[in-house]
């Protein structure tokens, strides 16, 4: 065949437009950046944000392979804020389990006499429920389906009671009687209501914490009973169940991994300090946090966590004093994600663009829906650690925790919220291990919409 001139310039011309074709296509096809160029992007991201200094650890792992995707002081202990909560609810899911409720117990003299009154004073007795609430502050507030005060007094009522003769006493004995976390910075306890074995609506009054939460519960009870048609005599006020008092009526608390949801998503410092304390009376009889703080250390080191650069002192992580690593958390992310606790654990976190401390971040990105985050924020840290999913199917594990005198919280989020980001539009190298615990991840991560919420109390297991 000849090839002339003529001819010639049309496949010059085939070419070219061919060529264009690709390279226009290239601008909307980019492809996912490779672990290669990570390292460099995650410390552009950093520098450009301004934290990317001594004070800030970075940790990302890939679950799936076994491989560290990168590492920037990420043993260097930092305060962690809020991301210390990811220590107490992986205690309390291993130790109590996700379908573990907590009672609360109303007490009297004796059923009432067949006019349908009590001879004498009710005694409620809190044994730790931090969801203990009226249905007014479930729904304006938690937007949780638990433990109620409307609820006993319409147990109450179908026991036949009308009328009680006495008052109604609140009894906070299962716990010490610290109200705040030990070593916490002045002030600080405004972003936690009292605490209290017996405390209804996490100790708060129209926002406002109250003095005696266990006092506070008691009026609470009072106002329930008066709306349900049972008149009340005596006044709230506080004491001790007599030994010979009978139990009238119990309420029990949604299940864990439903307060766990409350606890995490939201951030909440009640939640958790209350979960801290009962895991101090339940498994060594010390209702302080004290000893719920020697339970987490005993089990996260049961589950193979190193815990020498570890320093624990509230379960919420208000204290100025508590240090954590980046690469901690990241293990105990990874360790999680081969327990059976693994899809309660996950849904508990934030998801991104979408609720709790997430809602309004990442949005319209590939993380939105797909990263589930702890944050934690401080004056003197802002922090975010979780579970990703890459553009090539990876599960990773993450935390980026950022320190200073005084943080700016809009660098810090910036330089976090660009990281995950860039690590679920990532395609990350290597062959999952298919082992069977990367297997019951995944199945975990699948089914954990699915989690029980039946009930039913775990027997301890430590």
């Amino acid at each position: 065949m000849k090839t002339g001139p003529e001819t010639m310039g049309r496949v010059r011309l085939s070419a070219a437009l061919v060529l264009l074709a690709l390279l226009l296509a290239g601008t909307c096809l980019r492809p996912a950046p490779a672990a290669a160029t990570i390292k460099t992007d995650i410390l552009r991201i950093l520098t450009k944000n301004g934290v990317a200094g001594s004070r800030t650890g970075v940790y990302v792992w890939n679950i799936d392979t076994g491989q560290q995707v990168y590492g920037r002081n990420s043993f260097t202990p930092l305060a962690p804020a809020s991301n210390l909560k990811l220590l107490t609810s992986a205690t309390g899911l291993l130790d109590w389990g996700p379908d573990h409720r907590f009672i609360t117990g109303l007490y009297g003299p004796d059923g009432p006499s067949p006019n349908g009154t009590i001879h004498g004073d009710l005694y409620l007795r809190g044994y730790g429920d931090p969801s203990l609430s009226t249905l007014q502050y479930q729904r304006q507030v938690m937007h949780l389906k638990t433990s109620s005060f409307e609820a006993f007094a319409q147990k109450l009522r179908k026991l036949g009671v009308r009328k009680v003769k006495g008052g109604v006493i609140g009894d906070e004995g299962w716990f010490d009687t610290r109200r705040t976390g030990p070593d916490w910075k002045p002030g600080i306890q405004v972003e936690c209501g009292p605490l209290s074995a017996l405390s209804g609506n996490e100790g708060l009054d129209d926002g406002n914490r109250v003095a005696d939460p266990a006092k506070w519960s008691a009026k609470l009870l009072i106002k329930a009973l008066k709306a349900a048609g049972i008149k009340v005599m005596g006044k709230a006020g506080t004491g001790t169940v007599p030994v010979a008092d009978t139990l009238l009526a119990t309420q029990r608390s949604a299940p864990l991994s439903a307060l766990l949801k409350r606890m995490n998503k939201d951030s909440d410092n009640f939640f958790a300090e209350m979960l801290l304390k009962g895991l101090g009376k339940d498994f060594t009889g010390s209702g302080t946090s004290a000893a719920g703080v020697g339970v987490v250390r005993v089990t996260l080191k049961m589950i193979g966590l190193p815990l020498e650069s570890v320093v624990i002192h509230d379960g919420s992580g208000l204290s100025y004093d508590d240090r954590v690593t980046a690469s901690f958390l990241v293990q105990l992310l990874t360790t999680m994600t081969r327990r059976p606790e693994a899809g309660a654990y996950f849904q508990s976190l934030a998801i991104a663009g979408e609720d709790g401390t997430l809602r309004e971040r990442m949005r319209g990105t590939a993380a939105q829906g797909n990263a589930h985050a702890k944050t934690g924020t401080l004056n003197i840290a802002v922090s975010l650690s979780g579970y990703v999913l890459s553009a090539n199917r990876r599960s990773v594990g993450y935390s980026i925790l950022v320190n200073g005198s005084a943080v700016s919280w809009t660098r810090a989020t910036t330089a976090q919220d660009a990281i995950t980001v860039l690590l679920a539009g990532a395609s990350l190298p290597g062959t999952p291990l298919q082992s069977p615990a990367a297997l019951a991840w995944h199945h975990q991560v699948l089914a954990s919409q699915a989690v029980d919420a039946s009930g039913g109390v775990l027997q301890p297991q430590l």
